[in-house]
């Protein structure tokens, strides 16, 4: 018997609290920049995220809900730092307008609700509450022609990835009957002679562009090809946006629809995680390999930094690889310690954290030092841009180049900081599926074995585009130096960024969110109560 209607609701509203103080909050804004003078939207902003990060908490859900809001908030309160205005005079200072920072709001509440979603419909409005307010912000930062085919760019291709994953959804409706993805999962795992027939007609569609869908997020093969324009063209705060808050909310939707068999014992279940893994595997491989080949040769930052982001998809689909190979292991005797979906969260903390920091830094750095003489005019300010633009930073701004320092190595994987531990687990979690089982060329374990060793070399080939950025800044004279007028915030941002990545350098747990299994298509109990009293 379905429960009270009034009860249903305050459970619903009590679960979604953070979410709906997000959206309260950035209404507020916009009727402030609508109706005052006042113009510090950022600094309104990070009180609007303080407060639903304060009143957070893991209970009343999954440790998925859990991580998805806490990292939205975490995230989203280090980058309101970064577009922030500074406490300088006026006349030099970079105040965010109110537009930008509800519109950022809004794209936080649409990232948190993907991790709540626990049916179709609100995971695909979720998605697209990320989607059409990034490309809003991308709009309203244009201030060239390059902003604007940056903006344009990824408008387009936002339409075409949520085409093709809500057609991905179609078919996954088609298969489950129901919106519900608890519901969707006990079809697959029922053994019903009409559900596996109908998934095996399906199942290649489905999972084709839901992967598809999914990899545009991530900036993932094959819907990478955007980045590193993207990025150029926009700003540096805005290309950290765009390497972090998506990704996360591409990772959130592959471990939602893993889930749905987490236990794979029937046909029908067997053959959606055998595809799975099997797509994300062939997918990880080429991300991580074309990311890093295209970073080697990039001089501008911003380009370096969008292949980087493309490695990085590669890295966390080896994570996605392991957690849905893991589901019907061929191995029951042996329980895999190290679980897929836990390590592509704890690596995803891994890379939020140092990503951040890397946009913070640069963000700070602002521009370069102008080379003018009396009888000449002043030229226009050159923002720091390319890996030349660092040469001599350790001299003229050592704390900047330290922290810079700790980040890219974080990201290479280098021993003890937190990146490192993140590709271990990684490698672990691969290696431990069907762990025992002989290695043959037509094996599961053959395939994971190979993504494992391609993991290593692609970190190795990583290193050498990060080293170089280091190199340029303890081996480099400086030529002309930097101006540090990027804000205070920014570098305040940079400097909570660092202090995490020490501490989680001698206790890396504390970034993990394993307390129960993450692969789980259970919702939290508070949306789950209203798809129940529905079916009821």
């Amino acid at each position: 018997m379905s429960p009270p209607l009034a009860a249903v609701t305050a459970a619903t509203v009590q679960g979604l609290v953070p979410e709906i103080l997000l959206v309260a909050a950035a209404i507020a804004i916009y009727l402030i920049g609508a109706f005052t003078s006042f113009r510090s939207g950022w600094l309104l902003a990070f009180i609007g995220v303080a407060i639903p990060l304060w009143l957070a908490t893991p209970e009343g859900g999954d440790s998925l809900t859990a991580f998805g809001r806490w990292m939205t908030l975490a995230a989203g309160m280090a980058l309101v730092l970064v577009q922030g205005g500074d406490v300088r005079p006026a006349s030099h200072r970079r105040l965010g307008t109110c537009e930008e920072a509800g519109t950022f709001l809004i794209l936080l509440a649409g990232l948190s609700l993907v991790a709540v979603a626990d049916n179709l419909v609100l995971l695909f409005v979720g998605l697209e509450m990320v989607s059409i307010p990034t490309y809003i912000l991308l709009g309203l930062a244009r201030t060239s022609s390059r902003g604007q085919e940056a903006a344009l760019k990824y408008f387009f291709l936002s339409l075409l990835a949520s085409a093709i994953f809500l057609y991905g959804m179609v078919c996954l409706y088609g298969i489950g009957g129901d919106v519900s993805l608890a519901v969707i999962g006990e079809k697959l795992q029922s053994g019903d002679v009409t559900t596996e027939r109908m998934t095996l007609a399906m199942l290649p569609l489905a999972v084709g562009m839901l992967m598809v869908g999914a990899a545009f997020r991530m900036a993932a093969v094959p819907m990478h090809f955007y980045a590193p324009d993207v990025y150029e063209g926009t700003s540096t705060p805005l290309a950290g946006v765009l390497s972090t808050l998506p990704k996360l909310a591409g990772v959130v939707v592959l471990v939602r629809l893993i889930g749905l068999v987490a236990e794979a014992n029937q046909p029908a279940a067997l053959a959606y995680a055998g595809l799975f893994w099997q797509v994300a595997a062939v997918l990880a491989a080429l991300t991580m390999t074309i990311g890093n080949l295209m970073a080697l040769v990039q001089t501008n930052l911003r380009r370096l930094l969008a292949c980087s982001s493309i490695a990085h998809a590669g890295y966390l689909l080896v994570g996605i690889t392991a957690a849905a190979a893991g589901t019907g292991s061929m191995s029951e005797a042996v329980t895999a310690k190290v679980d897929g979906a836990d390590a592509t969260l704890y690596y995803l903390a891994t890379y939020l954290l140092a990503t951040s920091g890397v946009f913070a830094a640069i963000t700070y750095l602002g521009h370069r030092w102008p080379i003018w003489t009396p009888t000449t005019p002043r030229p226009p300010r050159e923002e720091v841009s390319t890996v030349s633009d660092l040469d001599g930073l350790a001299s003229t701004n050592p704390v900047v180049a330290f922290a810079l320092g700790v980040f890219l190595l974080s990201l290479a994987g280098i021993p003890p900081l937190p990146g490192f531990w993140g590709k271990l687990s990684l490698v672990t979690s691969l290696l431990e599926v069907d762990w025992g089982m002989p290695v043959t060329m037509a094996g599961r374990r053959a395939w994971l074995l190979a993504l494992a060793v391609t993991l290593v070399i692609n970190a190795a080939i990583a290193a050498a585009y990060y080293l170089r950025l280091i190199a340029a800044m303890y081996f480099r004279p400086a030529e002309r130096g930097v101006q540090a007028d990027g804000g205070l915030s920014a570098g305040l941002a940079m400097l909570g960024c660092l202090v995490v990545s020490v501490m989680a350098t001698f206790s890396p747990r504390m970034l993990a969110f394993d307390d129960e299994s993450s692969l789980s298509a259970e919702a939290p109990p508070a949306v789950a109560s209203t798809s129940k009293a529905d079916h009821d």
